[in-house]
């Protein structure tokens, strides 16, 4: 029995001749195995792109090949592609595509933006100026605030008072004619009884 077999090690065809013809996969595995020197458990065979059975007959001028087994990973890999792709959104921004026209969809919808807020332009400007009435509404309806304290408006009258004699006090320390206190004590006394002339309201200084 004639079957042809590829090499792993150097990716070349062998024809083989095999003294039986009911040789099955795992006699040929092994016959290969100890001719190249190998362990058998780090090869297996396959035919025409499938793994085969260790216990299958061999079939005359059928192509085989042996291939060696690779260690396995931990595994895992798959599902955090998965749980990437999850993660992953699909973009809904679409501006950049053109319709039928050729124009950018970008540039449609700014147009239509804008015409909107044209054509709202005058309601805008007439709900800004009922604002502005209500403001000023308010600022009249608003109750005016009087300043009514009874001990300040004292403290004003008794300051006066204060700063007048002061005043008299340096005037008659700085003037050579002295005033004499009965003078001004008459011009009192004349205020007073009404006979003088009228006296002017006192007035503050500040």
């Amino acid at each position: 029995m004639v079957v042809l077999v590829r090499n792993p090690l150097s990716s070349e065809l062998q024809c083989l001749m095999l003294p039986a013809e009911d040789w099955s996969v795992g006699d040929f595995l092994r016959s290969w195995c100890q001719a190249q020197e190998l362990p058998q458990d780090h090869f297996y065979v396959k035919c025409n792109g499938r793994c085969i059975n260790s216990e299958g007959i061999l079939q005359d001028g059928a192509l085989y090949s042996v291939e060696p087994r690779l260690c396995g990973g931990k595994g895992g890999f798959g599902s955090m592609l998965r749980a990437l792709g999850a993660q992953i959104e699909k973009t809904t921004n679409r501006e950049a595509c053109r319709d039928l026209s050729g124009r950018r969809l970008r540039d449609v919808n700014h147009e239509k933006a804008m015409a909107e807020w044209v054509k709202q332009q005058a309601e805008r400007e007439a709900d800004k100026e009922q604002r502005r009435l209500e403001r000023l509404k308010r600022k009249l309806v608003g109750p005016k605030h009087f300043f009514t304290n009874p001990d300040y408006q004292q403290q004003c009258h008794e300051m006066a008072e204060r700063l007048e004699d002061s005043v008299l006090k340096g005037m008659q320390a700085s003037s050579s004619t002295v005033v004499s206190p009965e003078s001004s004590e008459s011009r009192k006394g004349m205020a007073d009884s009404g006979t003088g002339p009228p006296s002017e309201k006192k007035r503050c200084l500040w």
